[in-house]
């Protein structure tokens, strides 16, 4: 009998709709590693690298009997499988954020004098304005990294540049915006104080 390491993936996935668990683990050691790196690249978090190609991993066992690669090799077919499951939990983790985030004006709508809600959109617009005056791209990069929620990674694979120009413009940007930081904070404090 051939030993499992020398079998070939098609003779894998054909011992596996067997229900063949060893199949199963032989596909699952031969491609953990290189998956959870395309994972890791997406997702920019190793817990969430993981979960995710453990999901694909569960949802590859469980549908075993159904799939057929006729034109596709295992390992692309893997590594799609992965990019669509780190999708999903981006679009998650966005869903997330971005409904925490309206809770969160919600609660301050309730908590703020009218005073400091005209403080709050003075501010919001000379930050609107510090940033339109920053350069295009890094504008840009800014927009997709504090507003968007989108990883360096996936910025650079965006906008087809480095990862350390997308560093590169977020410290700009971070820098040039930080007076309109600090005088948040500041106008914020005296109006607590006086009110």
């Amino acid at each position: 009998m051939q030993k499992l390491k020398d079998c070939t993936d098609q003779e894998l996935l054909h011992s596996l709709s067997l229900g063949n668990r060893s199949a199963f683990i032989e596909i699952y050691e031969r491609y953990w590693d290189r998956l959870l790196g395309v994972a890791f690249n997406r997702l920019n978090n190793i817990e969430d690298a993981e979960e995710c190609v453990q999901d694909v991993f569960y949802k590859f066992w469980r549908n075993r009997r159904e799939i057929e690669l006729q034109n596709f090799r295992l390992e692309h077919y893997l590594a799609r499988a992965i990019r669509n499951q780190a999708f999903n939990m981006l679009d998650k983790r966005y869903r997330l954020k971005h409904s925490a985030e309206s809770v969160d004006a919600d609660l301050l709508v309730t908590t703020i004098s009218p005073e400091q809600e005209m403080i709050f959109k003075e501010l919001e617009r000379q930050f609107e304005a510090a940033l339109q005056d920053l350069p295009a791209q890094c504008q840009f990069v800014f927009r997709l990294s504090r507003q968007q929620g989108l990883s360096n990674p996936e910025i650079a694979e965006q906008l087809g540049i480095s990862e350390n120009t997308v560093k590169t413009h977020l410290k700009k940007a971070d820098r040039e915006l930080k007076q309109g930081y600090e005088l948040l904070t500041y106008l914020l404090l005296v109006n607590s104080l006086f009110n």
